[in-house]
């Protein structure tokens, strides 16, 4: 991975965009509202700060080139514990206990997520209270307690998020972590960050100190601060952060997924599964650097909008059909925010997915919404989509898009994936002046150079795999079962569905018994 180079930055009231980072040459000065850029001193730590003197808050970001991709072989799940232990275990000064009670009359946390390659530690605080808040951020990154006590707390409560929640309760997330280990099997993205059953149970608290020194290290950390903090805090948050631990070498570089052509099918075997869980997709060299990811973007949002009826699949799926709650396409990795319906930030990979994600359906219609996802998208990659329709969505997607960045916390998010990924121009600005300009003849080129592909991995959740598997492989009709009789239109469009072949033989279809996926 590329390392971010630079920088502390920045940015008076007048300018809300964070400038780009690793700009070489001296200081020099600028017009009053211009964006104010320093070099890079030799291992200081990456900084980008956003000052808004009329926020009431201040949002902190610490990012981490580190995720469960750096998870060492046999010990899945360290760099989640590492980060779990980090946050939520105290500081050398404070117990756990201490800390939340220091944290409560401020309404204030320290929140972390890890995904494949980055783990960030976020909070936000009312700027009123930023004084006597900083110093516990600062302890608990710099000097968590890392006692046993909370190890023994935190490893259990993950190995419960692996088995009872994701293996045992959340099938719609089982579904996108089972695509994800069959698209990268034997690959470092291949396992949940919660680790595997295996990996967990060797992990030991030596394991957690060696893991923070080895990946949460100085010049893997860029840190974004936003808000109202006072003049000159950022210098004092990049010195602070400076006491990191050097890191002890390169990152490790990614294998290529496995090739493959046609659809291939992981069956994961849950009798309890009350309902169907598609998901599908395949791995992709396009990230957000990519010139070609706006126009991406723009496609997968028409064919399928995270949770808004605007999306084709969510409209003949859900609306028309009444198969399920919802369903939807992603040009890259993507993960809800919480309860809200937006991407959730810093979750940037060096290795890419396109996916479709069909929520839950009954199991009598399981295989005719798998075949009306496929139909939907094939039909939109072959026959394009219209002028009118390109210049119709993109009037909305151009106004929603705003909401992705209602926040500090968000516009900070966002201007750290910039960083990361190198691109100059803010993100939502990128994306509206390359949807401006988009026709169907720019759209079906982009299209055709990275979405046409017929060779997709089908991942399911169901609770009869062999019954499932049976009937990928004759090519029968698959016709649904509705609640509710149909309009003329939509059963005439059910014939062709019901029937699309699809191609898959005996030996495309692995089934996986769900005690035995993420076991090790």
């Amino acid at each position: 991975m590329k390392k971010l180079a630079l920088a502390l930055v920045f940015l008076p009231l007048a300018c809300n965009d964070a400038a780009p980072l690793n700009v070489p040459g001296p200081t020099v000065a600028h017009p009053a509202g211009a964006s104010v850029e320093s070099p890079r001193s030799a291992g200081a730590v990456a900084t980008l700060a956003r000052r808004n003197p009329s926020a009431r808050v201040v949002a902190f970001r610490v990012v981490f080139d580190a995720g469960s991709a750096d998870d060492p072989a046999g010990k899945e799940g360290l760099t989640e514990l590492t980060a779990s232990m980090t946050a939520k275990s105290g500081t050398k000064k404070l117990t756990f206990a201490e800390l939340s009670r220091a944290l409560y009359p401020m309404a204030a946390y320290v929140d972390v997520h890890v995904d494949r390659d980055q783990t960030v530690f976020s909070a936000d605080i009312a700027a009123a209270d930023l004084e006597r808040f900083y110093p516990l951020l600062r302890d608990v990154i710099l000097e968590p307690r890392l006692d046993d006590a909370s190890f023994s707390r935190l490893k259990a409560r993950q190995t419960s998020s692996l088995d009872d929640e994701l293996k045992g309760a959340d099938d719609e997330t089982l579904g996108k972590e089972a695509l994800e280990a069959a698209i990268y099997a034997d690959h470092p993205y291949g396992h949940p960050t919660e680790g595997t059953d295996a990996g967990l149970a060797s992990i030991t608290l030596a394991d957690v100190s060696a893991q923070r020194t080895r990946a949460f290290c100085k010049d893997r950390v860029t840190v974004g601060i936003a808000g109202a903090f006072p003049v000159g805090f950022d210098k004092t948050v990049a010195r602070d952060l400076d006491a990191l631990p050097a890191c002890a070498g390169p990152r490790a570089g990614l294998p290529e997924p496995k090739k493959h052509h046609g659809l291939r099918v992981l069956l994961v075997d849950k009798p309890s599964a009350d309902a169907t869980a598609i998901s599908m997709g395949f791995p992709t060299t396009m990230t957000r650097a990519s010139d070609d990811f706006p126009a991406a973007y723009f496609f997968t949002s028409y064919v399928g909008l995270h949770r808004q009826s605007a999306g084709v699949l969510y409209n003949r799926l859900r609306e028309r059909r009444g198969l399920n709650y919802g369903d939807y396409a992603y040009a890259e990795y993507f993960e809800q925010e919480g309860w809200t319906r937006f991407t959730l930030p810093n979750d940037a990979r060096r290795e890419q997915l396109v996916s479709i994600w069909l929520r839950p359906v009954k199991p009598a219609n399981g295989l005719f919404a798998l075949r009306g996802a496929l139909y939907f998208w094939r039909k939109y990659v072959d026959e394009g989509v219209p002028d009118s329709e390109i210049a119709r969505f993109g009037t909305f997607l151009s106004r929603y898009s705003s909401l992705e960045q209602q926040t500090e916390s968000r516009r900070l998010g966002f201007a750290l994936d910039d960083a990361h990924y190198r691109i100059p121009t803010p993100f939502l600005e990128r994306m509206r002046a390359a949807w401006a300009s988009l026709d169907s003849k720019k759209l079906a080129q982009v299209v055709a150079r990275d979405l046409a592909t017929r060779d997709m991995t089908i991942a399911i959740v169901t609770k009869d795999a062999a019954g499932l598997k049976k009937a990928l492989v004759s090519g029968e009709k698959s016709p649904p079962t509705y609640d509710s009789p149909k309009p003329k239109e939509v059963t005439d469009e059910d014939k062709a569905i019901e029937s699309m072949p699809l191609g898959i033989k005996a030996e495309d279809v692995t089934i996986v018994p769900i005690a035995d996926l993420f076991a090790r």
